[in-house]
């Protein structure tokens, strides 16, 4: 069967811009990336935080965890970008960000916990609780081998915000890079939702690349008093 010179050349055509995509994307998400803007202060001020999804809550569950120790970060991010600036070799994870659903309610830059959402892991469940970009930039945020500068904290017996957890840290300077959170998109994580015998408050706080502090709702919890002074694990 002898194919027409213009259906050739339509077929060649398609050929070429299916090939031509790939790099078409990734110019795409490099000068996008070119465009983000370091988050600070600024992106959190007069924050309006809003459930970004549809996730139930269940105030009935039983997904507490009991240490005795500080515990580690475990706020990591996915990103599909490259950081043109990183030296490379960091750490990456597989855990991209959401898009925020159309009918929500909330504004600027905000971390939301969510103690009653129960995220599974797999040796147990968790409690959820997300940094959410609803602002109108696509925001750049300091990481290390992909985890985010993102602790929670409790108050002590006298009313004072300690930190319970320890932030990511790496000795290789590979591990350090940026992360990217678009428009109206954020990301999930599964945090552990402490019980112990001291009830006290409890909530997240980041630290932002202007050195600012972001810091999500307080809840109601319980933790023990070796998690403000053992060493991590």
């Amino acid at each position: 069967m002898t194919i027409g010179m213009g259906r050739r050349t339509r077929l060649a055509a398609v050929c070429v811009l299916i090939a031509f995509l790939p790099f078409a994307r990734e110019a795409a998400q490099r000068y996008s990336v070119f465009n983000a803007v370091a988050a600070g202060a600024r992106h959190g001020q007069g924050a309006v935080p809003a459930a970004p999804d549809d996730e139930l809550e269940v105030p009935a569950a039983n997904n507490f965890a009991s240490v005795e120790f500080v515990n580690r970060s475990s706020c990591y991010a996915g990103c599909e970008q490259e950081d043109p600036d990183a030296v490379g070799g960091y750490g990456r994870c597989p855990n991209p960000s959401r898009k925020v659903r159309p009918q929500s309610s909330g504004r600027g830059l905000y971390i939301l916990a969510q103690p009653d959402v129960v995220t599974a892991v797999r040796n147990g469940s968790r409690m959820r609780v997300s940094l959410v970009n609803q602002t109108d930039k696509l925001l750049a945020f300091a990481a290390c081998d992909s985890g985010l500068a993102i602790v929670q904290e409790a108050q002590d017996t006298d009313g004072i915000w300690k930190p319970i957890e320890t932030l990511p840290a790496s000795h290789c300077g590979n591990s350090y890079h940026r992360v990217f959170l678009a428009q109206n998109h954020f990301w999930a994580f599964s945090a552990p939702r402490y019980k112990g015998t001291i009830p006290t408050k409890l909530r997240f706080a980041m630290t932002l690349t202007d050195g600012s502090k972001l810091y999500s709702n307080v809840f109601d919890g319980s933790i023990n008093p070796s998690q403000f002074t053992s060493k991590p694990r």
